[in-house]
């Protein structure tokens, strides 16, 4: 009987030491996923930055290529017209230059997501001059400040009421290389032109750093610039206004007009 009981402890105290085993490895096995999660988790963290990072380069990119159509489209369109960009008043320039590029996605930087204008008429979905649109190009007001102004009250009137019926002459631009021609506008506005005499280029209009940072209205990252020789360049916040007022091209606007450099 003794023998019987003590072959039932063994039994009882080898069970015991199994399950307890058992319990161990599931006990180590969950140690082991948590650490795994643990290091997922890290390396997602190390890796996101990175991937969003690259995402942007990518979109900044793409808004580089439609720049880069814009300019060509001007060109274009300058040579069918005895040298004369788009003049300041309707149909705007989108729809002026439309034949040139074709393609409403290219109004639009990846980056940015602008809404149609307010004044779009819905049964002509597709007019150019109201649909979304991240870019807007220089008004030049300077140079048109200097020329009309001395002519009489009337002819400067008509230019900022939108009823002047030239445009700016390309070969008045005497630093193409260093005159833009083409920016990026603040998503919330509908802004056709870069114009001084708004402050466009002071008050937010013109977007100053679209590419490089997540917080609108910073002033780290910076925007992307289409210029008179055609090329297309970044630019980092204040760039485009100081030392020198990249959107002129009278030299007293380029100078006087300049903002002091960014601290």
């Amino acid at each position: 009987m003794e023998g019987a009981v003590s072959i039932q402890t063994r039994a009882t105290k080898g069970g015991q030491r199994r399950l307890a085993r058992a319990r161990a490895r599931a006990a180590f096995n969950l140690i082991e996923l948590l650490v795994v999660i643990a290091i997922i988790g890290i390396l997602a963290a190390m890796l996101l930055p990175t991937l969003s990072s690259a995402k942007e380069s990518a979109r900044r990119i793409a808004c580089i290529n439609n720049l880069k159509q814009l300019r060509i489209a001007l060109s274009m369109y300058a040579d069918e017209n005895d040298g004369q960009f788009p003049p300041r008043s309707r149909p705007y320039w989108m729809t002026r230059l439309w034949q040139h590029y074709e393609s409403l996605p290219v109004l639009k930087c990846p980056t940015d997501n602008p809404e149609p204008s307010p004044k779009a008429d819905p049964a002509k979905p597709d007019d150019p001059d109201f649909a979304p649109r991240s870019y807007l190009i220089n008004g030049f007001n300077d140079y048109f400040e200097a020329t009309l102004k001395p002519l009489g009250s009337s002819q400067w009137s008509d230019f900022t009421q939108h009823k002047w019926p030239f445009g700016f002459p390309e070969s008045a631009m005497r630093q193409p290389a260093d005159t833009i021609v083409f920016g990026e506008k603040n998503s919330d506005v509908f802004h056709v032109h870069m114009d001084f005499y708004q402050n466009n280029d002071i008050n937010g209009i013109a977007e100053q750093s679209r590419h490089g940072t997540g917080v609108k209205g910073s002033r780290s990252g910076g925007s992307d610039y289409a210029f008179g020789d055609g090329s297309v360049r970044f630019l980092r916040f204040g760039q485009a206004l100081s030392p020198i007022n990249l959107w002129a091209v009278t030299d007293l606007w380029r100078t006087n007009a300049a903002l002091p450099p960014m601290q």
